[in-house]
């Protein structure tokens, strides 16, 4: 990598600048999304997260692992064949998408009107994204996302206030579809635009195919990761109606908040720094130990929030017109914490290019819910899909791989871990029984008790935040002062040994 001779500072660097990039886009999708939940219905929304899933599919396919791959070269780095290889192989796929659109109702049990106008619609969104992913994974790797926060940040603008638009127009799920299109054509060319005179178009002539052979052992990780995050609405289109899968779509989007927010803007830094720190095996799991830790330390509180309030917070997201949501956020807001290893620790195995345990413990998920899925959802109904995600069987394999490469490490990583999920239980418990006795000396009908529960879930949640920074605050401040002192391994190293 060029540029900055600190490794660790431009990791920091870059995380901060992906995290800001995240924020900006939770912000603006959190509240656009508070109108259109509201404008936009239930049965619409289900054509919509039932479709995205297939284009991100379809997305996997055109990059073929390529996208990753590139990050383990050498420079000068092909981007050249990326880019033939997006125009190309991206272009053949969506003249496939154009022509089997007619045929999807097949598989979507209550096709919405529109289905096919609206696949067709979104195969543009498939080649723009496509286009984008050149600049996008060059800024990456050189740890310079900085870089892409102003496309990222109007990307999100439009893609935001062009759906709101359209949908107070009465626009549907074309309301959704237009503003995707409109905002990933805007990425593209903003991504292009700041590249510009400064990223090599190597072009190795003869080699794409022998690239696109080395990539795919990536392409099918990031295939199984993809279904494994998004094959539930898939299946229950399958079985039930478009409302269903989105009040289903809606809660598990709700669970997953938080793991949305931070491992996006968390691994896009961190997989290129473990690829630079090869040398270093202690700073590598100590890069990724802390990242996980960090990520946990938010999404315990929020899912022990989320179970003791689903009613209200699906309320509070969305209005009224979601009957079904909380009892699927009920379970499912659990469901990010059974596995807590698979999302950061696949970045690890793939820095060292241990790809088939990875796609070993992803097969063994999706198997898990798939065959879970359609066999219970058939027995029990769509809340069985909810409780599937409680049971991924790849999440024991993916735990011995990363115990196999630093047993003390891992252990202590544990330890951590154990911490962040039974301190706030305490809190979360005077959170309801506080609630629950101070509701008649104050007068409160059900709506106030509701409301009484939620402040003080946010007391305990706040509360535990602070408990984790007493506990891991010091570890955290030694990383980062480490690597913006330059000290590249020996810094993290050294921080290794905070309490």
């Amino acid at each position: 990598m060029t540029g900055d001779p600190t490794l660790l500072s431009r990791f920091v660097r870059s995380s901060a600048a992906a995290a800001l990039s995240q924020g900006w886009r939770v912000l603006v999708t959190f509240g656009s999304m508070l109108v259109l939940k509201r404008l936009i219905a239930p049965e619409d929304w289900g054509l919509v997260d039932w479709m995205l899933p297939i284009f991100l599919v379809l997305g996997a396919v055109r990059d073929l692992g390529l996208i990753y791959h590139i990050v383990r070269l050498p420079e000068p780095r092909p981007y050249g064949n990326l880019l033939r290889l997006e125009i190309v192989w991206g272009g053949a796929l969506g003249l496939a998408a154009l022509l089997l659109a007619p045929y999807a109702s097949v598989i979507y049990r209550d096709p919405h009107p529109d289905l096919a106008a609206a696949l067709r619609a979104m195969v543009l969104f498939l080649l723009f994204e496509g286009l984008a992913t050149v600049p996008k994974i060059y800024l990456e790797t050189e740890l310079r996302i900085g870089r892409a926060v102003v496309p990222e940040l109007l990307r999100n603008a439009v893609m935001a206030g062009g759906a709101i638009a359209l949908a107070l127009l009465d626009y549907g799920a074309w309301a959704v579809i237009v503003s995707q299109v409109a905002a990933a054509a805007l990425y593209a060319a903003l991504l292009w635009w700041r590249v510009r005179g400064q990223i090599r178009l190597v072009y190795l002539r003869g080699q794409t195919l022998r690239l696109v052979h080395q990539s795919l052992p990536l392409a099918v990780i990031w295939f199984l990761t993809i279904f494994v995050r998004h094959i539930d609405p898939l299946i229950l289109a399958f079985r039930f109606d478009a409302e269903t899968v989105g009040n289903y779509a809606f809660a598990y989007q709700n669970a997953f908040r938080v793991s949305e927010i931070l491992v996006p803007a968390l691994a896009r830094a961190l997989y290129p720094a473990l690829v630079a720190l090869a040398g270093a095996a202690a700073a590598r799991f100590r890069a990724f130990a802390l990242t996980n830790l960090a990520v946990l330390a938010v999404e315990v509180p929020a899912a022990y929030a989320l179970a003791i309030n689903a009613e209200l917070a699906i309320r509070i997201l969305g209005g009224d017109a979601w009957m079904s949501s909380p009892s699927f956020l009920r379970i499912l807001c659990f469901a990010p914490l059974v596995d807590p290893f698979s999302r950061l620790g696949g970045e690890l195995l793939k820095a060292d290019h241990q790809d088939r345990l990875w796609i070993a413990a992803t097969l063994l998920t999706l198997l898990s819910y798939a065959g879970g899925g359609l066999l219970l959802t058939g027995l029990y109904g769509p809340i069985a899909m909810a409780w599937v995600n409680l049971l991924p069987l790849g999440a024991p394999l993916m735990a011995w791989g990363l115990y196999r490469m630093a047993p003390a490490a891992f252990r202590a990583m544990v330890r951590d871990l154990a911490f962040v999920y039974a301190a706030p239980i305490p809190l979360f418990a005077l959170a309801v029984g506080g609630a629950a006795a101070l509701t008649a000396p104050l007068g409160l009908g059900s709506a106030g008790a509701d409301w009484l529960r939620f402040g003080l879930s946010l007391l305990a949640s706040l509360a535990s935040l602070g408990l984790f920074y007493h506990r891991f605050g010091d570890a955290f401040l030694a990383f980062v002062r480490g690597a913006r002192r330059g000290g590249d391994a020996a810094a993290v190293d050294t921080a290794e040994s905070a309490p």
